[in-house]
């Protein structure tokens, strides 16, 4: 990687408002799976023009892995690494590395998803004139370029777990510009995934960020939630794109991140009272989706 940021970066950074990428990186380890990915999803942010700094949360990492990602910091002036306490949540170290960023928007990502080019610009243009606060939310594909699970349309409320749990969800229906027909327009929906999301800085602090009793899932549910009915848009971008090259797993703290959600979101009666068995219902549920697809039960870690 360069020392010193591109020509073409420095002008971004004179000519538009900067952009601040924070990737908390978990549980990383030499050899294992998630570690190439991590190495892609970094150079990528490194090469967007629309990112003027790039934070780094070091988050329960393998030594090695930290001391990369130190060299990184060393060489790169663009480059902040924050050190997250092994046993704090997931959502606490993405507000650890959104204290330390210095953009007007924070882009959240997650360490194995690696941005297509001018993703950035087009989730910064579709806020515009947006309510506020607002998040805006991108495309996320597999490397064979299948959709994979990054918004959610319709309601979110109580219920909603449910679907999440059966991975139902409603897709939006781009709109087209009047002009440019061949061009989505953004669509407003209810949620859009942490692991490719844009809000104003100042809208992440005026909602308090990120709820940090969520472990490691539904944080970001929670976000948009709240951005709702604080009055703001939700809105995604499906020329935003990103590959995310490694593929979700399903644990216990998944099912603890729903049913925390289920309880923060329960409006009425009925809704709290499935908020006292969320957890176990919500385990019946997946267990029963499982049996019904074929699959053997996914362990809950």
């Amino acid at each position: 990687m360069d020392k010193f940021p591109s020509r073409e970066r420095t002008s971004a950074t004179s000519l538009a408002p900067r952009v601040s990428a924070v990737v908390v990186v978990r549980d990383v380890r030499p050899h294992q799976p998630n570690f190439a990915p991590l190495d892609l999803s970094l150079r990528s942010a490194l090469a967007e023009p629309w990112i003027d700094d790039l934070v780094i949360v070091d988050h329960g990492n393998a030594p090695e892995v930290s001391a990369a990602l130190r060299a990184l910091q060393a060489d790169r002036r663009d480059v902040k690494l924050v050190s997250a306490a092994p046993e704090l949540s997931s959502a606490a170290a993405a507000n650890q590395g959104a204290k330390y960023a210095l953009g007007r928007w924070l882009l959240f990502l997650a360490p194995d998803v690696v941005l297509q080019r001018g993703a950035v610009a087009r989730m910064a243009a579709a806020g515009g004139g947006a309510r506020t606060p607002w998040i805006v939310g991108g495309r996320l594909t597999d490397t064979e370029g299948r959709e994979r699970r990054a918004v959610r349309a319709g309601s979110l409320n109580a219920w909603s777990a449910i679907a999440i749990a059966l991975d139902w969800a409603k897709a939006p229906t781009p709109r087209r510009k009047k002009i440019e027909q061949d061009e989505p327009e953004p669509s407003l929906v209810a949620a859009v995934s942490g692991a490719f999301m844009l809000i104003p800085r100042s809208d992440f602090q005026q909602l308090g960020g990120f709820d940090e009793g969520y472990a490691t899932y539904a944080a970001d549910l929670d976000l948009c939630r709240r951005a709702a009915d604080a009055g703001g848009s939700i809105l995604f971008q499906p020329d935003a794109a990103g590959v995310q090259l490694s593929r979700p797993q399903r644990s216990r703290k998944h099912l603890q991140g729903l049913a925390l959600f289920v309880a923060k979101s329960a409006k009425t009666p009925f809704q709290r009272a499935f908020a006292a068995i969320a957890m176990p219902a919500l385990s019946v549920v997946l267990g029963l989706r499982d049996l019904v697809a074929g699959r053997p039960p996914q362990p809950r870690r």
